[in-house]
């Protein structure tokens, strides 16, 4: 969960910039199976991580409704989870126009 909120974090500058309305999206990560599909199922894209001890499967929602089950490994999980916020920010909202910078 740290690892994919500290990516959006870092993402979230950059796509205000290139993405008219990025910052409206809402995104949940949570990190419990049980409780987690209900708040991702209330945001744009949601993932809800295995705890401890549980089987790596995260359940995704995108748009409250069940996309896909992730499976894999930590860093796999993460990887993934970070393509598919890539890939909505990139489908959900227009680029902005490109402003021409003034000639010097």
């Amino acid at each position: 969960a740290e690892r994919i909120q500290g990516y959006i974090r870092d993402r979230m500058p950059t796509w205000k910039l290139e993405y008219e309305g990025a910052e409206t999206m809402t995104l949940a990560v949570m990190g419990c199976v049980v409780n987690g599909p209900g708040e991702s199922k209330a945001a744009n894209i949601g993932i809800s991580l295995p705890g401890t001890g549980e089987a790596p499967n995260c359940p995704v929602f995108i748009d409250g409704r069940h996309a896909m089950t992730l499976r894999g490994t930590y860093e796999e999980l993460s990887e993934q989870f970070q393509r598919l916020v890539e890939d909505y920010v990139a489908s959900h909202y227009p680029r902005r126009a490109s402003v021409p910078t003034p000639s010097a």
